[in-house]
């Protein structure tokens, strides 16, 4: 029988073959691509010049660059992204391979970014040499989540082990609370003498009961719009005033802002975890950097780092003669300027550490918990927030600092991102979250015992198909009348079979476009903005080449109306843009239409379920019934809009004229 060690071994081979799979496409592209093709893939920048150098929190150098005249297109890089820095030869490589920087994109605006690079500062005579940037992957994380795999296959600890076999469900004792959930010590007082949870439904307050009395982990599955996150916060907010500590964690850095957040409108005092690059500037004064900064002895830190670049700027000086007694001189200034920053670094980090251990609760993504300033600590809880998200290995890094953990989020919902076939085969593709939920032949964490069912996001209408499809039908849209602002139907499905609007694969691309569906998802988009001008409008399309051309179509006729203000309220993206928020009207352009029934990323119905469940008042489905009703998903959600009253064909618009976009 395979055991928890198998297990957690096959993983960490599908980790090996993910992380191949993924250098090796990115090094395909930018070692073996020209240099003109990698810019206009917007893989590299090339000329690039040094406008300023400087040192951020943690003696960490930081490059401020602008991208010379047609050194590739704007805006190429993300935040956080990793990149190689380096001077380029003719045919677009290192000069000196053994010269090349690693860093971390800080800031990115157009043609200008700030980058944080390893090691020491450049020379004076580097800062104005001409450089390239390219994109690389990020080994780090995979790093982190193979070093976790490791540790809990490896482990000799008796409890880490009793804990690694019962979530996995290789032990007697599958159970993860007590046997009665009212006797946890950990349940002080009614739930009821606290405020801020007077707000939750009884099925919360239920959960919070079970979860306070677990023994190791507890599971939260919470589908879209059921409160799960405020659950959770108010979760923690009870655990810190009994004075537990929690490490709060998700996969995305926006999903940690999201949790930040909240805990400081709880009064909850919180530290944030991760380079101030990867924060939202809203959450920035929670960061671990601000808060050490706002320390009284931290002027002590500055005042060390300044002397350690005057001691930089006098070691690079440059000398017309430069003999014996100027290199003696110059290697003098190189040590005191180590000197200097080392015993910045430390008091810094001393400042961190205390700060650290003096909070209630740490936010931090799953690969941020791996933080050497977290060593060491241990927490009364580990909190995984969207849990459903995360590749498997990258949830068991923060768990080993905690008692006890909570998996919280939705199967149903975006999975983790796995592009090896080897890596699904090995099992990468299946949370952690989904992995502890599955049935066996001892106590299982089934779904009904822990799934949220009051729904607070969408109009009945909009929840219905939702959760016909995915939730068996346990969804309950909780009573509120009076908030959803709602005129005419709130789900409708718009078949375009019939209209012409074929599909088109964008040349040397995986990607998909429909032009004339987007060209009828742009009118039907201005009706409803000319009937609710006071709403917010997500549109979401399957694919990225779909998206940007409605994004760019929808740009260019809020250009020619009198309502350009509108622009800024509409988001065109993909799904896992959308993840986490919500909008008063979603609108999805299922883009294919083909004689053969080919649907591509539509067959991932889990991003589906993403997209249909972000809309609170109107949810319009558009696309070619013909082509996509081939498939059961999509047959069932034909049915659905039929026996409903909620599928139109889009003849009803076309006889307005033969323009579709009319």
């Amino acid at each position: 029988m395979k055991g928890s060690l198998e297990e957690l071994g096959a993983l960490a081979h599908a980790l090996i073959h993910e992380q191949r799979d993924e250098e090796q496409r990115l090094a395909a592209i930018v070692e073996m691509r020209s240099l003109r093709l990698r810019k206009a893939e917007g893989l590299t920048w090339s000329p690039v010049h040094v406008q300023k150098q400087d040192y951020t929190f943690g003696g960490r150098v930081r490059l401020k660059l602008e991208k010379g005249p047609n050194g590739g297109l704007d805006n190429a890089f993300r935040s956080g992204t990793p990149v190689h820095f380096y001077q380029a030869n003719e045919s677009g490589q290192p000069k000196d391979s053994d010269a090349v920087l690693r860093g971390i994109v800080r800031k990115i605006s157009q043609d200008h970014a700030e980058i944080i690079i390893d090691g020491a500062p450049l020379s004076s005579a580097e800062i104005h040499e001409r450089w390239t940037l390219d994109e690389r992957a990020d080994d780090k994380s995979y790093r982190l989540m193979g070093a976790a795999l490791n540790h809990w296959i490896n482990t000799e600890d008796q409890n880490e082990r009793a804990f690694r076999d019962a979530l996995l469900g290789y032990s007697n004792d599958r159970s993860p609370h007590n046997a009665d959930d009212q006797s946890s010590s950990r349940s002080n007082g009614d739930l009821e003498s606290l405020e801020f949870l007077e707000r939750l439904n009884d099925q919360q307050q239920h959960w919070i009961r079970r979860a306070e009395g677990a023994k190791q982990f507890a599971v939260l599955h919470g589908p879209p719009g059921t409160g799960k996150t405020t659950t959770l916060l108010a979760f923690v907010k009870r655990a810190t005033d009994r004075g537990e500590r929690v490490l709060l964690c998700a996969p995305s850095n926006a999903a940690v802002d999201l949790l930040v957040k909240g805990c400081v409108q709880q009064s909850v005092h919180v530290v944030r975890l991760g380079h101030p690059m990867r924060m939202d500037d809203s959450v920035f004064e929670w960061g671990v950097d601000a808060q050490v900064e706002r320390q009284t002895d931290f002027k002590q830190v500055k005042a060390f780092r300044k002397r350690a670049e005057l001691a930089w700027k006098t070691a690079n000086k440059f000398h017309r003669n430069f003999g014996a007694t100027e290199r003696a001189e110059r290697k003098a200034s190189r040590t005191e300027a180590r000197s200097l920053g080392a015993e910045a670094s430390a008091l810094e980090t001393y400042i961190a550490d205390r700060l650290i251990r003096s909070t209630p609760v740490v936010c931090a993504t799953l690969v941020g918990s791996a933080d050497q300033i977290l060593e060491g600590q241990t927490f009364d809880w580990v909190i995984i927030d969207e849990a459903a998200q995360a590749m498997q290995p990258a949830a068991w890094i923060p768990m080993r600092r905690g008692k006890r953990v909570i998996l919280a989020g939705d199967p149903q919902q975006l999975p983790p991102v796995v592009k090896s076939a080897q890596a699904v085969q090995g099992g990468l593709e299946v949370s952690l979250l989904e992995r502890a939920m599955m049935k066996s032949p001892a106590e299982a964490l089934t779904i009904s015992n822990h799934m949220l069912t009051h729904q607070y996001r969408m109009h009945p209408d909009i929840m219905k198909p939702a959760s016909s499809l995915f939730y068996n039908g346990q969804l309950i849209a909780a009573d509120l009348a009076s908030t959803h602002r709602c005129d005419e139907q709130a789900f409708q499905f718009i078949d375009t079979a019939g209209c012409g609007f074929d599909e088109q694969r964008i040349e040397g691309s995986h990607s998909t476009i429909n032009s004339e569906e987007a060209q009828f998802v742009v009118a039907r988009m201005r009706e409803f903005l000319n009937q609710h001008p006071e709403m917010s409008m997500g549109v979401i399309a399957p694919y990225r080449a779909q998206a940007e051309t409605l994004g760019r179509m929808w740009k260019e006729q809020a250009g020619e109306s009198t309502e350009v203000e509108q622009e800024s309220r509409i988001t065109c993206s993909t799904v896992d843009a959308f993840q986490g928020q919500e909008r008063d009207i979603i609108v999805i352009s299922l883009t294919r239409s083909n004689p053969t029934g080919e649907i591509g990323f539509l067959k991932e119905y889990r991003r589906i379920n993403v997209a249909m469940t972000r809309a609170k008042h109107h949810l319009l489905v558009i696309g070619d019934g013909a082509t996509v009703g081939q498939d059961a998903f999509f047959e069932s959600l034909l049915k659905h809009a039929e026996s409903h009253g909620a599928y139109r064909s889009a003849w009803e618009w076309m006889h307005e004229s033969d323009n579709p976009g009319s």
